[in-house]
């Protein structure tokens, strides 16, 4: 009778390691090495990976990486407690905290991955360790290995990051540093600045990125301005492969609603032309500097998508391209020669 009630017990503690899901995750931005002043700062991460500051606290301890057994219960909220691997004194992991020891200066904490900046230059991406729930941490690194397979198949190609290693027993990713961030920030800080011919020229890299990607059948899921990357001379490379899916296979991530077509199902295998409606959401955003429907609740974003009622365009430059990538009426191939004929037009 005891081992079958042992039996039980461990399936119903696995099931609800699986159910329960923490509506937000804490951090601690940093660790100082010194043993004196270990006042961490809090922030909050959303679910759009920013850093919020949320107060001190107080914590002096000696120093532990984890925990030597998984947790048996998942805590309301998750907070993770970055060191360097130079401090010499950091607390234990008390119930609901996790160690993670930095490789460098951190600049992003999304979903999956925590992006560093390295002390060579080079980023790392590093899956979000999670040991109050095994199955989260192992689909981070799956993410991980699917990233690291759509780098491997491209190779070197002027609209993708360099992939510098990857290390596939950490499911760690090192890339080049695009020096000017991700294209939303810079259009939002930048938008009266940018040139009608550098919205152009951006357009059409991403509908040239898009064809590298379908052309090896492989669909994003989750075009955003966000997962456009530029560097030093503003050219634009694609990035966030982690969700995507590869020859048929199922995604991990879903286009957010603005870049979502009507009618979007996540049981059904994703198709390039769900990629191309993102594509137009994203031309539409380069060259206004706002989402479409913008002031609008994602609610009823997807109610006006469904009755097939979009943004004006009459005064958008490209609105017949965006209006034709909606509709689904094109691939990334034309939208380039189109947006190509438009550049070459423009420097005459």
């Amino acid at each position: 009778m005891f081992p079958l009630w042992s039996w039980l017990r461990s399936i119903c503690s696995n099931i609800y390691h699986l159910l329960s899901t923490p509506n937000r995750a804490s951090i601690f931005l940093s660790l100082p090495s010194s043993p004196i002043e270990q006042q961490p700062l809090k922030a909050d991460i959303g679910h759009s990976g920013n850093f919020v500051k949320a107060g001190l606290e107080n914590t002096t301890a000696t120093p532990s990486l984890e925990t030597s057994q998984p947790p048996k219960t998942y805590p309301d909220d998750i907070t993770y407690i970055c060191v360097s691997a130079e401090s010499i004194n950091y607390p234990p992991p008390r119930h609901g905290e996790v160690i993670y020891v930095t490789k460098g200066e951190i600049l992003a904490w999304g979903g999956t991955a925590i992006v560093e900046r390295l002390p060579s230059g080079a980023v790392m991406k590093t899956p979000i360790p999670n040991p109050y729930c095994p199955p989260e941490e192992k689909d981070h690194r799956r993410n991980m290995r699917v990233e690291a397979r759509v780098y491997v198949m491209i190779g070197d190609h002027p609209r993708m990051p360099r992939l510098i290693c990857w290390d596939e027993e950490t499911c760690c990713l090192t890339l080049e540093y695009l020096e000017n961030g991700n294209l939303g920030d810079y259009i939002r800080q930048n938008h009266q600045n940018i040139t009608l011919q550098l919205r152009i020229r951006w357009s059409r890299q991403a509908a040239e990125a898009l064809t590298v990607l379908h052309n090896l059948n492989v669909i994003h899921c989750d075009l955003s301005p966000r997962n456009f990357l530029l560097d030093s001379h503003l050219d634009l490379k694609i990035a966030d492969f982690g969700g995507a899916s590869l020859c048929g296979s199922d995604p991990s991530a879903t286009p957010a609603i603005r870049f979502r077509p009507p009618g979007y199902d996540w049981n059904v295998p994703p198709v390039s032309g769900d990629d191309i409606f993102g594509l137009g959401s994203l031309i539409y955003f380069i060259m206004t500097g706002s989402y479409p429907y913008e002031e609008v609740a994602s609610g009823e974003v997807d109610r006006l998508y469904e009755a097939d009622k979009f943004p004006d365009l009459s005064s958008v430059i490209c609105g017949n391209i965006i209006m034709q990538c909606w509709h689904r009426q094109v691939d990334s191939v034309q939208v380039h020669d189109c947006l190509r004929t438009i550049e070459r037009e423009l420097s005459l």
